[in-house]
């Protein structure tokens, strides 16, 4: 079932997410607010798209209501990686039209192109249908592969800001008390998994690491405040939520929404707040920056950082007696004029 919205999945996804929610939540920087159609496409032949988009309309502007954006989206529906599954893309060629006229031309020689043209935006091309009061119609027309599956969607969609999709992923946890239970589980697979002794002859390249957790972000080098990872990541260390989603915003698609720490997938709808790390930086001083960690959940202080100075040193220039001190010099406008003429 959808991970989402618990609908069937007709195509197996390892995003966990259904066509409709593929569409929606593809981009969280811009979720769609609602899917007013979608349909398979076919190669070689007219695909058309028909909504009702007066009701996301105001007719006294004719324009759609302040903060909508209306955007025809494309996917992949077999898409051969998992990142690729959420983000929008265009067959290897395509020709749109809105209400018969063409809009988007993408040729098949195209494909290489190292910036391909993202979901086309509708927002200000929909006024006339929706001043008519009939339905919009979009069709499309593609060149593909047979092995290809694509699918069209007519998305009206909203901006979301980074504090809106942190309190997102808030809203999506269990409740404390169970996330720790699993933490801790996970945490004595881990120690128990990396311990040396446990290494056997026939076993000498496998990797020991230390139960080191850092407290510090890996993204904004800066200590976490609301700890994250991917619920696919077993390691100890986390990532700060609100670093991890500013991060996402300008980052390329195909290395979109993977855990920075282990590259597994990490997107939104799969992002756990590790309960354990946040009680442990809830339970250590603001200059911790790291922990060992047992088998039971027990930690220790393995490191921290020196506080910063608080300005009480002089600098190099105050000790020196005044007459040997830089004295700041002063730019009349004869010298402005004098370094216009000598360049």
């Amino acid at each position: 079932a959808c991970q989402v919205c618990g609908g069937k999945l007709y195509v197996s996804a390892r995003c966990g997410l259904c066509l409709t929610c593929r569409f929606k939540l593809g981009n969280p920087f811009l979720p769609g607010k609602e899917l007013l159609a979608w349909s398979m496409l076919k190669a070689q032949s007219t695909n058309v798209l028909s909504a009702d988009v007066a009701h996301a309309f105001d007719l006294r502007s004719m324009r759609l209501v302040t903060g909508l954006t209306l955007e025809v989206r494309c996917l992949r529906v077999d898409a051969p990686e998992w990142r690729y599954e959420l983000c929008h893309s265009w067959p290897s060629g395509i020709s749109l039209f809105v209400e018969g006229q063409r809009v988007l031309v993408k040729k098949p020689d195209e494909e290489m192109d190292e910036a391909p043209p993202g979901p086309f935006d509708l927002s200000g091309g929909v006024a006339s249908a929706a001043h008519r009061g009939v339905k919009l119609k979009v069709s499309a027309a593609i060149t593909a592969k047979k092995t290809e599956q694509w699918a069209l969607g007519l998305v009206l969609a909203q901006r979301a800001d980074d504090r809106q999709i942190c309190q997102k992923v808030l809203g999506q946890q269990a409740p404390f008390e169970d996330r720790r239970r699993l933490d801790l589980e996970r945490i004595f697979a881990w120690v128990t998994a990396h311990r040396p002794d446990r290494v056997s002859k026939k076993d000498t390249l496998r990797n020991v690491e230390p139960p080191v957790m850092k407290l510090l972000c890996c993204t904004s080098l800066s200590r976490i405040e609301m700890a994250a990872r991917g619920v696919e990541c077993d390691h100890l260390q986390c990532f700060d939520l609100a670093s991890y989603v500013h991060t996402m915003r300008n980052i390329p698609p195909k290395h979109a929404w993977c855990c920075p720490i282990c590259d597994r997938p990490a997107p939104l709808h799969q992002l756990r707040l590790d309960a354990f790390a946040q009680s442990v930086l809830d339970g250590t001083e603001p200059n911790v920056t790291e922990v060992l960690v047992a088998d039971n959940g027990k930690f220790e202080v393995s490191a921290t950082e020196e506080p910063v100075g608080d300005g009480d040193d002089s600098s190099d220039d105050e000790m020196l007696p005044a007459q040997f001190r830089t004295q700041p010099q002063r730019v009349t406008q004869f010298d402005l004029q004098q370094a216009a003429l000598n360049p």
